[in-house]
């Protein structure tokens, strides 16, 4: 897998996305703006793409913000889909018992080598800290991903 020289490859939830495009002045939409600069390659799959259609379509999601029309999140999906490179396979290589629908977003930052996932999401920060067998072969696994949320991810790449 080739990566652009001097740049962090990044993947990027599936809450951050939506918040990126529902609040354009928040931390996830900061996140999307270092990718804009490129000072990052962020990565997507098939599965986290179809992930965030699915999600995107949801009305609890719509009510998040008035300004969610469907033409602003068409706009929104196709930019994201300009701007990130689509890892086309992405093998499952990680069992995460604690939170499946998190599993494809841990394959493609391995599968890719990133070395961030940005995530505001729990179970998947835990994967950074905890004890657990399942978090220890995590990190022997994905060695040197670091999972982290928006605002670290913009205090160690945004300066």
């Amino acid at each position: 897998m080739s990566r652009l020289p001097g740049r962090p490859r990044a993947v990027f939830d599936c809450n951050v996305l939506i918040q990126a495009v529902a609040f354009g002045s928040g931390p996830a939409a900061a996140c999307l703006q270092i990718v804009e600069r490129g000072q990052a390659e962020l990565l997507i799959s098939k599965a986290t793409l179809g992930e965030l259609r699915r999600v995107l379509a949801y009305r609890e999601v719509l009510e998040i913000n008035s300004e969610l029309t469907p033409v602003r999140i068409a706009s929104f999906v196709e930019r994201l889909t300009f701007r990130a490179t689509l890892i086309r396979r992405v093998r499952h290589t990680f069992d995460y018992p604690r939170d499946p629908d998190d599993e494809p977003y841990i394959d493609l930052a391995i599968a890719a080598n990133a070395d961030y996932l940005v995530s505001r999401d729990k179970d998947l920060l835990s994967l950074m800290t905890s004890h657990s067998p399942v978090c220890r072969r995590f990190r022997q696994m994905a060695r040197p991903l670091r999972v982290v949320d928006p605002p670290t991810f913009i205090s160690i790449i945004g300066t």
